[in-house]
């Protein structure tokens, strides 16, 4: 990872710290997907996959407020989806 990187590998995690005070969801999402670009490129410097970005600190404090915002019962959301997608 360059020093550039490194840099904005550092600003993730203050953005992530910064994101649990969020009320956006568009915004979050829209910054997690730019993240994801340097958390992969961390987990193949580390020799890690899939399950090291999944659980990533970063990635992780974005689903919880993505959470915590989408306050949406599961089930219900699952069963419209069902039933939305065959129509």
């Amino acid at each position: 990872m360059t020093d550039e990187q490194k840099g904005k590998m550092k600003s993730l995690y203050e953005m992530a710290l910064l994101s649990q005070g969020a009320c956006n969801l568009s915004g979050l999402a829209y910054s997690l997907a730019e993240a994801m670009e340097l958390i992969w490129l961390e987990a193949r410097e580390q020799g890690k996959g899939t399950d090291y970005v999944n659980n990533h600190p970063i990635v992780r404090l974005y689903m919880e407020q993505m959470s915590f915002l989408c306050q949406a019962d599961y089930s219900q959301s699952y069963k419209t989806c069902v039933e939305k997608s065959k129509k």
